[in-house]
């Protein structure tokens, strides 16, 4: 992590800034969450290699790939052969992080297992990503965000209270959990590069990320447990501790979120709405909802605003990719495809308060201008970099000398 920054190359972003500007990232994963984590890293600045099998990740295919894609390069290896495994040992010397999300017997196969990586490079960063942990009763079930969400509870919160159990429509447990295992590899490489504290495994599962998500009801819950109450029910779109909490329908089509809790918003949102004071609960909601159909959505976003109140249109994802705010802000990003497409993916988040407020991603601190890579485009050049300054010069060797062997 103390060596500079790669040169910007070809198709790939530049790592020459960003707060996490020369730390090295392979990210030997697959399908969405454990990826995402890597190109959360990759929006910091880190040096990401996307690791490849031959004829390339099975995600290209969908509309996941940009998400997981950008930022990184892409580097193909058969760990089948002799010359693919002895460049993979490379990598993972030269590496400061290796993300993966196999069960051990798999990693093991590939020489990506924790112990054999940690043998290799004793200052690496693992993030081992699982459906349940590393241990526990259900450590070795298939799992994916999907599972986290039910398994910690959310899945049973959602849905009218009338009605059954439903899944958010989006892949809500992959995200929480990646931004989590980033965090958790960002603390871990300060705590190797700056306290000298020794590499480890960083444990990352969607089931504990996810229960910081749903933590308001289980300290309801967990209180209620030994009294022998009934779990938490559904709220429809309630939410538990918030005073009142809807969609409402406007005059024009749209629709109204309105979320309040304090005693000055539920006064001044009865005020604005013309409910009596100390009007609350179903009341203050149905006179929400009368005043919300009399009015187009964006005028009702403004009165509640100019009366600082919380309250926000409810965007199509058309909406969201022509909003003016989000443009202005910079929020949403061009990415184009090897074929020259364009793609629009999200913009790094967070991202520093002097960074310039544009959609233009050259003047970005941490760009994702380019192409997404092309299968196994950086190979040859990684191969080299990343041999050029590992923890184990001589684990690389081969690799270095003989890239066409691993390359497919």
């Amino acid at each position: 992590m103390n060596r500079p920054a790669t040169a910007s190359t070809a198709g790939t972003p530049s790592t020459a800034a960003g707060p996490l500007a020369g730390l090295r990232v392979l990210d030997a994963a697959s399908l969405y969450a454990a990826p995402l984590l890597a190109s959360l890293l990759a929006d910091q600045g880190a040096d990401v290699v996307k690791l490849e099998p031959p004829g390339g990740d099975a995600y290209r295919a969908t509309a996941f790939w940009p998400l997981v894609a950008r930022g990184k390069r892409s580097v193909v290896l058969d760990p089948a052969d002799a010359g693919g495994r002895a460049a993979l040992r490379g990598l993972v010397a030269a590496a400061d992080v290796v993300v993966v999300n196999e069960p051990a017997a798999r990693l093991a196969a590939r020489g990506l297992d924790p112990a054999t990586m940690l043998a290799v490079n004793p200052r690496l960063v693992v993030a081992h990503v699982s459906g349940y942990g590393a241990d526990g009763p259900a450590a070795g079930r298939p799992g994916n965000g999907t599972m986290g969400e039910a398994f910690a509870g959310l899945t049973h919160m959602t849905g009218d209270a009338d009605g059954p159990p439903m899944l958010p429509s989006v892949p809500l447990g992959d995200a929480v959990m990646a931004y989590a295992g980033a965090f958790g590899v960002a603390a871990a490489c300060h705590d190797v590069r700056v306290n000298g504290g020794p590499g480890r495994v960083v444990d990352v599962n969607p089931v504990e990320a996810m229960l910081h998500v749903v933590g308001p009801t289980l300290v309801t819950a967990a209180a209620g447990v030994g009294a022998g109450a009934a779990p938490p029910g559904r709220l429809g779109g309630g939410l538990a501790g918030s005073a009142l909490r809807d969609v409402y329908a406007c005059a024009d089509g749209g629709w109204l979120a309105v979320s309040v809790s304090t005693p000055r918003q539920l006064r001044d949102l009865a005020a604005i709405v013309g409910a009596p004071a100390g009007t609350v609960g179903g009341e203050l909601g149905a006179a929400v909802r009368a005043w919300a159909g009399g009015l187009d959505r964006a005028e009702a976003v403004d009165r509640l605003a100019a009366a600082r109140l919380p309250g926000a249109p409810v965007n199509t994802a058309h909406d969201v990719v022509t909003d003016p705010h989000l443009r202005h802000r910079g929020a949403l990003r061009t990415l184009r495809t090897p074929e020259g497409a364009t793609v629009t993916v999200p913009a790094p988040s967070p991202r520093a308060a002097h960074e310039p407020a544009t959609g233009d991603p050259a003047t970005s601190a941490t760009p994702l201008a380019g192409v997404l890579p092309t299968v196994g485009q950086h190979t040859g050049e990684v191969l080299r970099a990343w041999a050029a300054s590992a923890h184990e010069p001589a684990a690389h060797e081969p690799a270095a000398q003989e890239p066409a062997a691993s390359a497919k």
